[in-house]
């Protein structure tokens, strides 16, 4: 079997690797803020197909992200990685061709069925939608010309690194952000309960809802608990590893999150990832330029449910949080009392706080506390007073006593304003060095980079004269040319050379400058390329690896004619609809899977069969919630758990 590859992120050679840092971008000023705080790449939606309904942009947008990427060396991906009905694929294909056009470095898919129907040359990535969690799911993806596969965040970096070691495609993985409880791709709960696919970018979150576990005597074992809600993922700590397991970009999650947020997560990673870079010399980044400004990066201030590292380590951990969906953020204090409605002083809510040591509060901060009734509740604060070791915090009442907190709480900050105010009254730009060579002979300025680009300018014929004074002419022009404001450079070194000592006046020496960083701009943008995108071997069809007795059944998720004949092309003797397309009767027949998850509630609850073969949830054991009613199905020999209808 021949290589189908011209080329691997890490340039097929073991001793140089390139690592990537991906961030997210709801927008373009999202996505110019990410390569500003040391992105190497984003990712973002367009005008439809992209994962996240609620994060699309316009093609002039997309296109001005592309370009200022492209400026710093930066790479833009596209998500268009949702299904696609057989009505949209025009309009998919048209995107796929525009997006190309405009210089998209490549394409985030979900639905096999636009590669049967036929995608412009560009760059393709495998989505995480593609559930590859096995090197037999990674090869087959890379014989369709996959130069990129996102692995399932379930995976551990035992398991990551067999994956990389049985491909030449790069490999992506999750290190920041919410979880899915779903392997992804598999999940159809939304769907089930109220028509809304995550394979169609518009989950509702099914597994954020408060649940009631029943036993198979109708008996309800615990109430209304989140049992689904998973922690956010962290891996900051195990980057290292994922770098040595042969991971080539480092993701993280995020594309409804604002600029803040953005920027705080990517420069936190940036400065892990360039620590790992340089102690190793045969690590790379990818991308240009370096970050100026900026405020103190730190992963605890950005809204964030708790944090887990997941399954990295291949042992497994409580991942989930069951009191509440929401993040709860650092703890600030404890309440010592509270007060309700003070007529002319304050109206609404008062708590005396004694706040944890070093802790300053700021109007706006986010608090939240657990109620009587044991949810988690809060409010914004409106103002604050300090009494002795005390502060009085005002914020607005509550519509239940319920959710009041008693004297004793614990009271948290999942807001804090001061930090959010800091990122964004911080300047931070992304600077190129360059050296700046003026002849005052020839008046001709030349700029260069450490990347082999250079641009030439001249000062305009006849408006340069002789100078009285040589030091203060130098100076001058020195200062013009230094002065490199808002620009994608910032100028390392100014020298002027030549026998003529000159002066030119400044509205002519800026208009030289402007030109001379026109011109270094231009030069930079013609010299950027693309990675080229696989070549084909003719005639190689590889089995889908994922047959179930033959058949492509409804996880494959094939919304199309053109997915059931690619289906049909690599093995399926039969191919059935997406889940989204099937009968109402096929969806709801008793024992549909609905969901697969690594995440266990049994073992959670500490009743894992494993270690207690007699525990009490030992019987079949039932999630509902108002009308719905599952099944929980538990495979123990491969730690996984199941959610299907009853």
């Amino acid at each position: 079997m021949c290589n189908p590859f011209v080329f691997k992120f890490v340039a097929l050679n073991k001793n140089s690797r390139i690592v990537e840092l991906l961030a997210p971008a709801a927008n373009v000023e999202v996505a110019m803020a990410a390569v500003d705080a040391g992105a190497d790449a984003v990712y973002m939606g367009g005008p439809a197909f992209g994962a996240r309904v609620r994060a699309g942009n316009t093609l002039q947008d997309l296109e001005k992200a592309v370009r200022y990427a492209h400026r710093y060396a930066a790479r833009c991906f596209l998500t268009l990685n949702t299904l696609v009905y057989e009505d949209q694929m025009p309009q998919a294909l048209r995107l796929a061709r525009q997006a190309y056009e405009m210089g998209v470095d490549a394409l985030l898919i979900q639905d096999l069925g636009l590669i049967e129907a036929g995608l412009p040359p560009i760059e393709l990535h495998a989505s995480t939608q593609c559930h590859i969690t096995t090197p037999q799911k990674a090869q087959f993806l890379e014989s369709l010309g996959f130069t990129r596969l996102v692995l399932g965040r379930e995976l551990s970096v035992e398991e990551i690194s067999r994956i990389a070691d049985s491909v030449q495609a790069q490999i992506e993985t999750f290190v920041h952000g919410a979880l899915c409880v779903s392997y992804s791709g598999q999940c159809y709960m939304s769907c089930y309960m109220n028509g809304r696919s995550g394979n169609r970018g518009e989950c509702a979150q099914s597994c954020r809802l408060p649940y009631d576990l029943q036993n198979e005597r109708g008996e309800t074992l615990q109430k209304g608990r989140y049992l689904l809600s998973m922690k956010d993922l962290n891996v900051a700590s195990c980057l290292e590893d994922l770098v040595d397991a042969g991971v080539d970009s480092l993701k993280i999650e995020g594309r409804l999150k604002d600029a803040v947020y953005v920027k705080n997560i990517t420069a936190y990673y940036r400065h892990r990832l360039d620590d790992i870079l340089n102690k190793r010399p045969h690590l790379h980044r990818p991308s240009q330029g370096k970050t100026i400004g900026g405020a103190i990066p730190d992963l605890e201030k950005s809204y964030h449910r708790e944090y887990t590292a997941f399954n990295l380590n291949g042992k497994r951990g409580d991942w989930a949080v069951f009191d509440t969906p929401k993040a709860i953020g650092a703890r600030v204090g404890k309440i010592l009392s509270v007060e309700k409605h003070q007529p002319g002083r304050y109206s609404g809510l008062v708590l005396r706080v004694l706040p944890d040591s070093s802790i300053v509060f700021s109007k706006g901060d986010g608090l939240c506390f657990y109620g009587e009734n044991g949810k988690l509740c809060g409010q914004n604060l409106e103002n604050f007073e300090k009494r002795g070791n005390t502060v009085l915090l005002t914020m607005p009442g509550m519509e239940d006593d319920s959710e009041l907190p008693r004297a004793g709480a614990v009271l948290f900050r999942n807001r804090d304003t001061a930090f959010e105010n800091a990122w964004r009254q911080a300047k931070m730009s992304r600077k190129i060095e360059v050296d700046i060579k003026i002849d005052t002979d020839s008046l001709g300025v030349v700029m260069r980079d450490d990347y082999g680009h250079s641009a030439e300018a001249c000062i305009e014929e006849g408006r340069a004269q002789g100078a009285k004074r040589a030091d203060t002419a130098e100076a001058m022009l020195k200062g013009s040319f230094s002065k490199l404001g808002d620009t994608a450079y910032q100028a390392r070194k100014v020298e002027v050379s030549g026998k003529n000592a000159v002066f030119v006046p400044v509205a002519v020496l800026n208009e030289c400058r402007r030109q001379l960083v026109a011109a270094m701009d231009k030069m930079r943008e013609d010299a950027y390329k693309p990675l080229q995108p696989a070549t084909f071997c003719p005639g190689e069809v590889l089995p889908y690896p994922e047959l179930n007795g033959g058949v492509a059944d409804y996880r494959a998720n094939a919304a199309n004619s053109y997915a059931e004949r690619f289906y049909r092309r690599h093995g399926a003797a039969s191919v059935q609809k997406a889940f989204e397309l099937l009968p109402a009767q096929e969806k709801q027949k008793p024992g549909q899977l609905l969901m697969e998850c690594k995440h266990c509630i049994r073992h959670q609850l500490g009743q894992c069969l494993k270690k207690k073969p007699q525990a009490a949830y030992a019987g079949n054991l039932y999630l509902c919630y108002g009308r719905h009613k599952f099944a929980l199905h538990f495979d123990c020999g491969h730690c996984r758990m199941e959610v299907r209808t009853c």
